[in-house]
């Protein structure tokens, strides 16, 4: 079961059940329990500095990604700037409640969830100011973004074995699919992924099976899903992925 230690600025920290995607901005209780750890919204801004992140709308749509450059402890604001080569998006009214996802690794955690509201939007970073905090103990640890497009799983001895497979999504750690195919969970293998938007890149992913389980209604041929680990991806991949997925996000705002 995941857990998470929520934390505002005046009140202890409770362990509950992780948010889902679609989640609210928690509220603590003041209630505790065995399990009950304290710590400030001082504490969880301190442990986001210099980590990286994405900023969110409420309903999880991808504004940029980034990371939190420096925090104003005072006004329990933070800074985020966008990843190198990349833009902030401009246009975003002062006010505008939005969530930070971040990837830290402490005792607490290695997930933190800040929400708060837009200060400044500027292209080259974005002050807001935090109301709450959430530090998740999550394995998904990057935002994932669905996508339709079809692939191929390279696998078996020198990959030499082709098959077929359809994305279901994708993040900058890992991807699930649908395949007929059957493959143990910790079998190795490639992921052939066309470009996933219009001038984006293709790629290929060393890739782990981390979960299967057979989809199929009774007595229709098997339809697996897979949830697949990548290997550690290089700065270049991640930056061209990072892209891909926040022009994703973008389209399916305007559609």
């Amino acid at each position: 079961m995941h857990h998470f230690f929520a934390a505002t600025k005046r009140s202890s920290v409770t362990t509950e059940q992780a948010p889902e995607n679609n989640e609210k901005i928690p509220q603590t209780t003041g209630q505790t329990s065995e399990a009950t750890e304290e710590h400030t919204l001082d504490e969880l801004l301190a442990a986001c500095e210099g980590a990286v992140c994405e900023v969110l709308t409420t309903d999880n749509y991808l504004f940029f990604a980034g990371h939190v450059a420096q925090r104003d402890p005072d006004f329990k604001m933070v800074t985020i700037e966008p990843r190198q080569n990349c833009e902030a998006p401009l246009g975003v009214g002062h006010g505008t409640p939005v969530k930070i996802q971040v990837r830290v690794r402490e005792h607490w955690g290695n997930l933190v969830m800040l929400y708060g509201v837009v200060s400044v939007c500027e292209e080259d970073r974005w002050n807001i100011f935090i109301q709450n905090a959430v530090a998740c103990t999550e394995s998904r640890r990057a935002f994932r973004q669905r996508v339709e497009a079809e692939a191929e799983i390279l696998w078996g001895p020198g990959f030499r074995f082709r098959g077929k497979c359809q994305l279901e999504d994708i993040s900058l750690v890992g991807v699930a699919f649908y395949s007929p195919l059957k493959l143990g969970v910790g079998r190795q293998l490639i992921l052939s992924i066309p470009c996933l938007t219009e001038n984006g890149s293709s790629y290929q992913f060393a890739s782990t099976v981390a979960s299967s389980r057979n989809t199929a209604e009774p007595g229709q041929p098997p339809r697996w899903r897979y949830g697949c680990a990548f290997d550690p991806l290089d700065e270049e991949v991640e930056g061209l992925l990072y892209k891909d997925i926040m022009t994703l996000q973008l389209h399916g705002r305007n559609m």
